[in-house]
């Protein structure tokens, strides 16, 4: 089986279904569940739906090419470009995850190699100069002791350690100033790879030792990455991390396995569960979903669900266009209505007529070639609660107050003033260089707006209900833009 094309050609076998009648009812998907306010939960929404840049700096060969940067290239068949990324954006994709493979780039002290680490950074840089969320990992890696360098075996635990700590302290060190948008995942699939009994599935009803053994390494793995992240300093004290279980399942053999245990973190609430899903089947997608919400959603810790695609396989997405708008769709609605953000797998391999697909947008031309899809999807996936781009739908926001940065880092402050008879006035300091204010109310799980046009720095809002708890936004306009709302502070009125 042709390695190149891992997620075109499957081996996921035992996390996916076929493709069959879509199972998840729009008006189930369009039925948003309760969930926890915190920080966290925020920031995912406010990532949104993502796409994956597969099969470009996860690429790996047995021997590495002369020119280590040629990579890139082989598996995909492009170098990554300026313009791919803002078509990305433009696309509506509020995530952007980067697979990085980095074990035919290091020495034999596992330093890696500036060359490599420089080229990651550039597109990175692209990424976040979009404003789009980001996640970097370390992909392949994880393989037979000729190929990776790290395996959850126990002959290999004391290896496997060195090497997740040791390319995550320079990858965090690399990336420490970097804002919260971007991301890192400490592995892709962490499996015993090469096992033909255990690689991809185990019974988990009679775990065997291999695999216990197996499971507590990756305990031990993920642990390792968070500490190596945090001793970091900077920005990664409290960065967001995500933490994936056996083989990235969805299910009890990973991620809500019996022996999976999130790590501890000196960073309160900055750990997002990780995993991924291909496929709909019968009775399985509603199913995945529901369990990560009922295990870590419902409880106030995001998931992401880093790869997905309709079929392990791939899918004819060009031929079957309505299919796919309505099955994915469904899918990331459903999942974005739980608290959970989705981000589809491309692999720049497919088009019209090919099965083995999980292509949306062409690396080469910078095009999307499925448009009615990938608006399908980022629609469905959009945040339920964020948005920077417009006043349309306010920044995501939670906690107990609310606090606006304007365009020079300063910080304003809106508190509620005064509550009287079904009534609420809110107050605000004077933002430098503001033109407006804009205010939004929560409801039905948005913020919406109720004015963009404020100059002054109060307003009065009337038509509530006598008892009732409101959440309320105030973003202000400087230099032709509006703030983003942070995820630190909203106010709360209970009108009189």
């Amino acid at each position: 089986m042709n390695r190149f094309f891992r997620k075109a050609a499957g081996i996921l076998t035992a996390a996916v279904m076929a493709v069959s009648a879509a199972v998840i009812p729009a008006s189930a998907a369009d039925s948003r569940q309760k969930l926890p306010e915190n920080d966290a939960m925020a920031f995912v929404d406010g990532m949104g739906a993502g796409w994956n840049l597969g099969n470009a700096f996860d690429a790996w060969a047995a021997r590495t090419p002369a020119d280590e940067l040629n990579l890139e290239t082989t598996w995909c068949g492009a170098k990554t470009t300026k313009e791919l990324i803002k078509t990305v954006k433009s696309a509506g994709f509020n995530t952007i995850r980067i697979p990085v493979s980095w074990h035919n780039h290091v020495d034999k002290d596992y330093n890696i190699s500036s060359k490599w680490m420089d080229r990651v950074k550039e597109v990175v840089d692209w990424c976040m100069d979009e404003g789009l969320y980001v996640i970097i990992n370390i992909h392949h890696d994880n393989d037979k002791n000729e190929y990776g360098y790290y395996r959850p075996g126990k002959s290999e635990e004391t290896r496997s350690v060195k090497y997740i700590k040791k390319i995550w302290e320079q990858v965090a060190e690399t990336f420490r100033d970097y804002g919260e948008k971007l991301v890192f995942q400490g592995m892709n699939e962490p499996r015993l790879t090469g096992d033909p009994n255990y690689e991809w599935w185990y019974n988990k009803d009679n775990v065997p030792q291999t695999v216990k053994d197996a499971l507590e390494i990756i305990n031990e793995l993920n642990q390792t990455f968070v500490d190596a992240v945090r001793a970091s300093g900077g920005n990664n004290a409290d960065r967001y991390l995500l933490i994936v279980g056996y083989a990235a399942k969805p299910d009890q053999l990973g991620i809500l396995s019996q022996y999976f245990r999130m790590p501890k973190d000196s960073a309160k609430g900055r750990l997002i569960a990780d995993a991924h899903y291909y496929g709909i089947g019968v009775k399985t997608s509603p199913a995945v979903i529901d369990g990560l919400y009922k295990a870590y959603s419902s409880k106030g810790i995001p998931v992401v669900i880093s790869e997905y695609g309709l079929n392990e396989n791939g899918y004819k997405y060009s031929d079957n266009t309505e299919t796919a708008v309505q099955r994915m769709g469904d899918f990331f609605s459903y999942a974005r209505n739980r608290g959970i953000s989705v981000i589809v797998w491309d692999n720049n391999y497919g088009g019209k007529g090919i099965s083995t697909s999980h292509k949306f947008i062409d690396r080469k031309t910078a095009k999307v070639i499925t448009p009615e899809i990938v608006s399908a999807i980022t629609k469905a996936g959009a945040p339920a609660l964020a948005s920077s781009g417009s006043t349309k739908t306010a920044a995501s926001a939670t906690g107990s107050g609310y606090t606006g940065t304007n365009s020079s880092g300063a910080a304003f402050r809106v508190t509620a003033a005064s509550t009287v008879a079904k009534k609420a006035t809110l107050s605000w300091n004077k933002v430098s260089g503001a033109a407006k204010y804009a205010v939004y109310q929560y409801k039905d799980g948005k913020y919406k707006l109720l004015s963009d046009k404020l100059t002054k720095t109060s307003v009065t809002i009337g038509g509530l209900t006598s008892g009732t708890q409101y959440k309320f936004l105030v973003r202000a306009y400087v230099n032709g833009k509006w703030t983003a709302a942070t995820s630190k502070e909203i106010v709360r009125v209970t009108s009189k």
